[in-house]
């Protein structure tokens, strides 16, 4: 009677959640259905429309879907492509399918699908699905992928709902999760114990611990972050020529990455701090969303500072003191060519952007004291000097100036980061095996 009692508890509970998330799905539809013209309108969600609401789509089924958020996710899942090459079987063909929500992303999968053509993987580019049921419904069924990736941290409810309904298995990879999302995903971890990703490798265990109170403690394990194989040192690359070319000649180059909507008005005081003492400089500004390339030259002109839009400096229009970069794909190489950086996105408490590249360059970084998403590298890094951290844009402004005038041993410092970074590192093909492995048991079942 009591093995009964639980079992008609049990399927009464099913039944219940089955009824909730049917209502939810509808509500959710429905608000999907308002907004789409809205959406429509709005520049960023205007790029792809065809196949954000999938009246265009590339043909499937695929073994496998992946899924970038945005540009940063793009470049670790180029990494993955790469590392995929050598893992899946070469005798073979392997449909994979990369998508993102973001221009910006999808440039990017572009240029890695490129690098990345080979007889036995054939690569799909295109935009991620808005998450309204409807549209996951039929992009499930025209891709009918065999096994979907998700890259650090992108939970969309229908497209887990509908993975599910479809049996399909869901790995997150490289995991993150910062402590604001955490306290709201964990409102929802009923759901996500019931629909969240099948395998969770998170990257600190900080952020395997958060993952294991919203989803399952059984579902979550550590990996090394896949960030740490792109610190690879490069003494002996050559500068690209194309870049070269746009820069003054025998004049010092700053660059500024990544830089924030929310700390322009900081970045622009810094600028003014360095062309008052060094008219001589070149600064290149790179935003973090090129979007608003336009809105950075109206700024800079209504402070008497003249700019140039990257897009737009030929022999025959030259740059201005200050480029504003409105090409995506181009700012690892440029960090090749500055001589002192600073990094965006930490001047302000928006828990800074990937200071990690400009150290491939020998290249030492500047930061703001708000890096928390990056705190997975470790206090080490700025502790043992291979990252200086700066409290406000007059010393940032400070230390550029000072770094121009300093004499920096790349070698060096190329050396303690290949100290820092090596047993760091492997975590590109740990995630690769796994991914082979699943595939291979998926296929033989």
């Amino acid at each position: 009677m009591r093995f009964g009692f639980r079992y008609d508890s049990l399927r009464k509970l099913q039944r219940r959640c089955y009824l909730l998330i049917n209502i939810f799905l509808n509500i959710y539809s429905l608000a999907w259905r308002l907004a789409l013209p809205i959406l429509k309108r709005a520049r960023r969600t205007s790029f792809g429309w065809q196949e954000r609401v999938l009246q265009k789509s590339p043909p499937g089924p695929f073994d496998l879907w992946i899924q970038a958020a945005s540009g940063g996710e793009s470049l670790l899942t180029n990494m993955v492509l790469e590392e995929l090459a050598k893992t899946l079987d070469a005798t073979k063909k392997h449909k994979i399918l990369i998508t993102s929500g973001t221009k910006e992303g999808v440039d990017s999968l572009n240029k890695g699908r490129e690098k990345q053509a080979t007889n036995h993987l054939e690569i799909e580019v295109a935009y991620f699905p808005f998450d309204a049921p409807f549209l996951m419904e039929k992009a499930f069924s025209l891709y009918s992928p065999r096994l979907v990736i998700i890259l650090e941290t992108e939970l969309w409810p229908a497209f887990l709902i509908t993975a599910k309904k479809n049996a399909v298995p869901v790995f997150l990879i490289n995991g993150r999760m910062s402590d604001k999302s955490a306290g709201t995903y964990k409102r929802f971890s009923r759901f996500f114990h019931s629909y969240g990703p099948d395998r969770i490798w998170a990257i600190s265990e900080l952020d395997q611990k958060r993952f294991a109170k919203v989803m399952g403690e059984e579902k979550v394990e550590l990996m090394h972050n896949i960030k740490f194989d792109r610190i690879t040192p490069m003494p002996n690359k050559n500068k690209n020529k194309k870049l070269l070319d746009l820069l003054p000649q025998d004049k010092p180059f700053i660059l500024l990455g990544s830089i924030r909507k929310e700390e322009e008005d900081k970045i622009i005081a810094t600028i003014k701090i360095i062309l008052s003492a060094r008219p001589d400089i070149t600064i290149g500004v790179f935003p973090k969303h090129i979007t608003r390339a336009e809105i950075w030259q109206d700024t800079l002109k209504s402070h008497n500072i003249k700019s140039s839009k990257r897009s737009q400096i030929s022999k025959e229009n030259p740059p201005e003191k200050v480029i504003i970069w409105d090409v995506f794909g181009e700012l690892a190489e440029a960090y090749n060519l500055a001589q002192t950086t600073f990094v965006g996105g930490s001047l302000v408490n928006l828990g800074g952007q990937n200071f990690l590249e400009p150290l491939v360059f020998g290249l030492q970084p500047i930061i703001g004291p708000y890096w928390r998403n990056f705190g997975w590298v470790g206090r080490d890094i700025v502790t043992i000097g291979l990252v200086t951290e700066v409290d406000n844009e007059n010393t940032l402004a400070t230390v550029l100036l000072d770094r121009l005038d300093q004499p920096v041993d790349r070698e060096l410092i190329l050396a303690q980061v290949q100290q820092y970074f090596e047993p760091k590192k492997g975590g590109t093909h740990f995630v690769c095996q796994k991914i082979t492995e699943k595939l291979h048991l998926i296929k033989n079942t």
